[in-house]
């Protein structure tokens, strides 16, 4: 079709309004791509028109068409704009919502993770409120197990009469190792978001470092949460004078170091004084190392010892269960994994829904096919679909807009909807969506889950227009560029909203 832009997004000047709306396809070509997705085609318009301020956000971008997949539709209506729907992309973070609403589909939203404490069956405790043989500890999956949980957990059982162990076993059977390489994606395997899953997960296998400027001793105090022993870390941050100009958080700050003692996580370069003090997330060990860790801090803070060794083993069969630590609901769960985009808890989240559809050990490739199958069940185009880790974090991942759009139907027409669409971020509210879409009339009116890589840039949801109407918007991007089209993006968002 005649186009007026090297980005090949024709349009017609002057031209506005909801039902003259862009798209790649003539008429035709739209219908016969859409037809695969089954949505309503009769009331397709012409779509070789946008409004001129939403053209001049592409063009800007120079990103070429070829990269994008847009729909746009009314949620249980027709479509509005088809641009590529049936091309596979990379979601980035929009494949939360797969794992999401699969797991919500299929184990409900009171869905709750068990973790257990065992003894043995003749196990007794003396006077002295010790005992022999070992306290086992079954990991359940929980991925919003925090140390404060830990915590109370501990204290649970020392309030039964148990206070001095010998060795600690930790059943962490329910999921198969994981031994992918926490570096592997980006080369900082000390960033929280590359945590690696495992049945008996701790605050997400991170610790908080708390940094405090030392002008005394020219350096940055450092302080941890939970405050663990001895924990692995080297070298030190230095501080300057001046104006605080290096992110705060960011990667050059940390990294890993080999030490005699295994990998540890190094503190590095300098930082204004001025930046202080704040606090960030990092990953200082295996899930394993964090467990034992926290575990054996907790316990010997509340008053207890442990004369032996934490180590992994399993539960025996006639273990008896002397306490039992339940998680939040799924309904809560999904909302940390979608408004916040945490990718080690979809991770858990695949692996809890492999499990309880297919069996343990959980795996990601269960947890891929249990969404596969929801979704192929639910009637959505899957052909070309590749799940991975169910988090998003992956170069491997793919889904198709058109696919995307028909999930968010089935969602929409669902009685889980509302539990769904109340975990993705609200636009300029909160999660990743607080800072866009800020503006009176956008506030409020979009729920979203986001998405971005280096070459991926993607937004899904739902837009509730000032007509009443609330409209389903799913676009991907993957392109070098793709991080620049989040303007024109927000502009179609905006446009649907003064419908």
């Amino acid at each position: 079709m005649p186009s007026d832009s090297k980005s090949g997004l024709g349009v017609k000047k002057g031209t506005t309004g909801l039902a003259a709306a862009a798209a790649a396809q003539s008429e035709a070509d739209a219908g016969e791509l859409l037809n695969a997705y089954g949505f309503p085609i009769a009331s397709i318009k012409s779509a070789d028109h946008l409004p001129d301020a939403i053209r001049a956000r592409w063009d800007k971008t120079g990103v070429p068409l070829s990269s994008l997949s847009l729909l746009i539709k009314e949620a249980g209506g027709p479509v509005i704009l088809a641009i590529n729907p049936g091309t596979p992309r990379n979601p980035a973070s929009v494949m939360k919502t797969l794992t999401t609403w699969a797991a919500l589909n299929r184990l409900g939203s009171d869905y709750t993770w068990k973790t257990g404490v065992y003894i043995d069956r003749k196990a007794r405790f003396d006077v002295s409120q010790a005992m022999r043989t070992p306290l086992y500890i079954k990991g359940g999956g929980d991925p919003a197990l925090n140390y404060q949980d830990l915590r109370q957990m501990i204290r649970a059982v020392q309030a039964k009469g148990l206070r001095h162990l010998s060795d600690v076993v930790v059943d962490r059977s329910l999921f198969a190792p994981i031994f992918t390489d926490p570096g592997e994606f980006d080369g900082s395997p000390e960033r929280p978001y590359n945590a690696n899953p495992d049945a008996m997960m701790v605050n997400l296998g991170a610790i908080m470092l708390s940094l405090k400027p030392d002008r005394q001793a020219g350096n940055w105090e450092v302080s941890f949460e939970p405050d663990i022993q001895n924990p692995p870390v080297a070298g030190h941050l230095g501080l300057t004078a001046g104006a605080c100009t290096k992110s705060r958080t960011g990667s050059e700050l940390t990294g890993t170091v080999q030490t005699d003692y295994g990998p540890a996580l190094q503190l590095k370069g300098n930082l204004s004084a001025s930046c202080g003090p704040f606090s960030m997330y990092r990953l200082v060990g295996s899930q394993a190392y964090m467990f034992s860790s926290i575990f054996e801090r907790l316990w010997t803070a509340e008053g207890g010892t442990i004369s032996g060794v934490i180590r992994d083993g399993l539960v025996p069969e006639r273990a008896l269960l002397l306490q039992t630590r339940t998680s939040p609901s799924l309904g809560q769960v999904i909302q940390t994994i979608n408004k916040y985009s945490n990718n080690v808890m979809a991770k858990t989240l695949l692996l809890t829904l492999g499990e309880e559809l297919y069996g343990a050990p959980a795996t990601f490739e269960k947890g891929s096919q249990a969404v596969l199958d929801t979704l192929r069940k639910q009637g959505v185009n899957i052909g070309a679909y590749t799940v991975v880790n169910g988090s998003g974090l992956s170069r491997g991942g793919r889904i198709t807009a058109g696919g995307q759009a028909q999930m968010l139907d089935t969602i929409w027409a669902s009685p889980l909807r509302d539990t769904f669409i109340d975990s993705l971020s609200v636009s300029g509210v909160d999660g990743t969506m607080r800072r866009r879409l800020t503006d009176q009339a956008a506030k409020g009116r979009g729920h979203f889950k986001t998405g971005t890589l280096g070459n991926a840039s993607a937004l899904s949801g739902y837009v509730t227009a000032a007509s009443g109407k609330t409209y389903i918007l799913v676009s991907l991007v993957n392109d070098a560029a793709a991080l620049k089209t989040k303007s024109f993006v927000d502009g179609l968002v905006e446009w649907l909203i003064a419908q």
